[in-house]
């Protein structure tokens, strides 16, 4: 017959051999720790922190629309130049036309 042998088993009676692990606390317990009253009370933050993000987001959205209505303005002027140089010179042409025809 087959004869047993403690070997296969000895990993398992190592491992519970070996201390256990400490639980974690609740978490209410944390809570406490965390939020205890023995250590100092934080300070209100100055205002330039608090609003210091929010002044520069609003800056920076100024800044954004800014250009961007600019680089709308300076194309639509672009634009009007174009066409006026178009409309002068259709006008010349017209004009050399006349000359030529009176030559």
């Amino acid at each position: 017959m087959l004869s047993r042998t403690p070997r296969p088993f000895a990993p398992l009676r190592a491992l519970a051999a070996r201390p256990s692990i400490p639980a974690r606390p609740s978490l209410a317990t944390r809570l406490q720790q965390r939020f205890s009253s023995s250590q100092p009370q934080p300070t209100a933050p100055a205002p330039e922190g608090t609003f210091g993000r929010p002044i520069a987001k609003v800056f920076l959205l100024a800044i954004f629309t800014y250009q961007l209505s600019y680089y709308f303005w300076v194309r639509a002027e672009q634009e009007e130049i174009r066409s006026e140089m178009r409309a002068t010179i259709s006008a010349l042409e017209a004009r050399i036309e006349q000359l030529e025809k009176a030559k």
